[in-house]
C-alpha cells in the first residue's frame, strides 16, 4: 500500500508511537478494530435488517391515504407526468 497524504502518514506514526508498535501494526490495529465494530454489509442479520427497513417503508406509504382505492396502474401513473418523467 502506498500512501500519499503526509497527514495520514504522520497519524499512523503517531498512533504506532501511542501503541509502542511499527506502524504497520498499528495500521492492522486500527483497520481491524473499525472492522470488527462495523457490521458485515453481506451478513444474514445486515440483510434481514435492511429488508425490514424496506418492509416498514412500504407499511407507511401503502397506508397513506392517498394512495387509499388506486389500483396498480393509477399508483405508476400518479409517479410520473405527462412526458413519462417523475413527477
Amino acid at each position: 500500500m502506498n500512501i500519499k497524504d503526509p497527514q495520514v502518514h504522520a497519524m499512523a506514526k503517531e498512533l504506532a508511537a501511542r501503541r509502542g508498535t511499527s506502524v504497520t501494526d498499528a495500521v492492522r490495529q486500527a483497520l481491524n478494530a473499525e472492522l470488527e465494530r462495523l457490521p458485515d454489509p453481506l451478513s444474514e442479520a445486515s440483510v434481514e435488517a435492511r429488508k425490514d427497513a424496506i418492509r416498514e417503508i412500504c407499511r407507511r406509504t401503502s397506508a397513506l391515504p392517498e394512495w387509499q382505492g388506486l389500483n396498480s396502474k393509477q399508483l405508476q401513473d400518479a409517479l410520473y407526468d405527462e412526458n413519462g418523467l417523475p413527477a
